[in-house]
Order: structure tokens, then C-alpha cells, then sequence
């Protein structure tokens, strides 16, 4: 399996890139809510946001198999319009709603308690492992089932973490040397991301990722077998992702033996 991080803007890259070449696009791009990536103002306020959004989202169709599946994580305000710009494209599978707790409310609305992901396939033919992933049955539904029930997931996901830090942090959570905050701000947790790829891939598949961010995705994909294929415009974050691979790669590679002896595994970069 390869990863692969390219440097730069995800527009520009993924022209690059050849058609029909990936099996899974996972995005979670900016919000355009002002956040400060890599430290800069500015960098996540575009008056050019849902054109911007519209160009990337059909450079990914174009870079799907027939076979292939796009998620597209955002939030609230955007979903409706993310929604209508990938059903130019792509044929609707799923809106998912992930448990994430925002760190801000309004007092002039509902607090926001789950992320919407959208899921589109490039053709009717889209690659679906329904039980990939079961959930566990505690209550069976008003008038049983004629067959045994199967535990097939909701479209409604509360059972993985936000990654948090502060006092208490994530296991996950990744610092910014002496402090308590995250290196990146809206880094995910992995098990979000495996189970995206769990059930619209197989081993050996080709995932892309065009805001790479922390390393998330790629994360899951070498735990899981899949080739993977990110774009990041932040040099801090591409530093960041590359370092946590080799981490958690040099963690999950058995010791070789070498005549009759155990070679120990790399050191933890830090």
C-alpha cells in the first residue's frame, strides 16, 4: 500500500491527477467560519465560498471510478448546497448525521449537536459493504422480523468520540508542543474516517483526500489496507501528517527476526 501527500492547492492538484483513478473521495473541507489554518488569518474566509466548493466537488467526480463513493463532510448552514451541487454529479446514497458536540450555540437557535456528511455515489453502481460494520440490536421493532435481524448501521452515528483537548484530552488528540490545544483545529478522529472507507472500499482501493489536515484519513487507510492519496495547502500540516504516519506505521510493524533475534521497531519520531 502507498501514501501518497501532495503539497499545495486541492484544485491544482487534483487537475493533476488522472481521470476515473480513486475509488473513494473523503472530504472535510473549511467552513468558511473563520478559523486560523496554519496560524493565518484569512485562511478559512472566502466571498467566493459555494463557487469555490462547486469547482473541487466536480474535480472529484471527474477523478471517481463508476464504482465510486464521495462523502463530504460539513456543517449545518452549508448542507443544502453541498447537497445540490454533488446531485449535478452523482447519484444520492445517504445524508449521515455524526454526534459532534459544537463549542459554540446561539441563543437564537438550537444548539448543534450532530455534522452532517454527505454520501454520493458517481453512478447507480456505487460500491456499498452493507454489514461491513453491524450495530448491536437492544430493542427488536413493533411486530418482529421475518428474518433475523442483521444489525445493519444507522444514517445516524453517535458512537465515536470528537477529538478534544484542553484539561482532558482525546487519546487521539495531537498538541502543539507545551500546550494543552490541538495542532490542528478540526482534526477528526480516525474511526470516523475507517468506517467511511470500511464500507465503500475494498483492500487495495484508492482513497483521496483533498484537505489532508492532520493525517486522519490516511491514518485509517494504512490501518485498514487502502492506498491513499492526500492534498494539503499547509506546510505545518503536511510536516504533522507525514511525521504521524511514520509513527504509527513504525507502531504497527511486527518485529523482524534477524538470525534468530528480534529487531525492535524505529523509535517514536517526536
Amino acid at each position: 500500500m502507498s501514501e501518497t501527500l501532495h503539497e499545495g492547492d486541492c484544485l491544482e492538484v487534483m487537475q493533476t491527477l488522472p481521470a476515473e483513478s480513486v475509488d473513494m473521495i473523503f472530504a472535510d473541507p473549511p467552513f468558511n467560519v473563520g478559523k486560523k489554518y496554519g496560524g493565518k488569518a484569512g485562511s478559512d474566509n472566502r466571498a467566493d465560498y459555494y463557487e469555490w466548493c462547486a469547482r473541487w466537488i466536480a474535480e472529484g467526480f471527474r477523478l471517481l471510478k463508476p464504482t465510486g463513493t464521495f462523502y463530504l463532510m460539513t456543517i449545518a448552514r452549508h448542507v443544502f448546497k453541498m447537497g445540490c451541487e454533488m446531485e449535478k454529479h452523482g447519484v444520492f446514497v445517504n445524508k449521515v448525521e455524526w454526534r459532534n458536540v459544537s463549542a459554540c450555540h446561539s441563543k437564537r437557535g438550537f444548539w448543534p449537536s450532530t455534522q452532517p456528511i454527505v454520501v454520493f455515489g458517481k453512478t447507480k453502481e456505487f460500491r456499498f459493504n452493507t454489514y461491513a460494520q453491524r450495530r448491536k440490536i437492544t430493542q427488536l421493532r413493533w411486530g418482529g422480523y421475518k428474518t433475523k435481524p442483521q444489525g445493519q448501521l444507522l444514517d445516524y452515528w453517535d458512537d465515536i468520540p470528537f477529538v478534544y483537548a484542553g484539561s482532558v484530552r482525546h487519546p487521539e488528540a495531537i498538541l502543539r508542543p507545551g500546550t494543552n490545544k490541538k495542532a490542528h483545529p478540526t482534526q477528526m478522529p480516525v474511526n470516523l474516517a475507517a468506517r467511511c472507507i470500511l464500507f465503500s472500499t475494498n483492500e487495495g482501493d484508492t482513497v483521496l483526500d483533498p484537505f489532508n489536515g492532520s493525517g486522519t484519513t490516511g491514518t485509517a487507510c494504512i490501518k485498514l489496507g487502502r492506498n491513499f492519496i492526500g492534498v494539503e495547502r499547509e506546510s505545518e500540516y503536511v510536516k504533522l501528517a507525514r511525521i504521524r504516519w511514520a509513527n504509527f506505521i513504525d507502531a504497527n510493524v511486527p518485529p523482524k527476526k534477524t538470525n534468530g533475534l528480534q529487531e525492535t521497531p524505529h523509535s517514536p519520531l517526536v
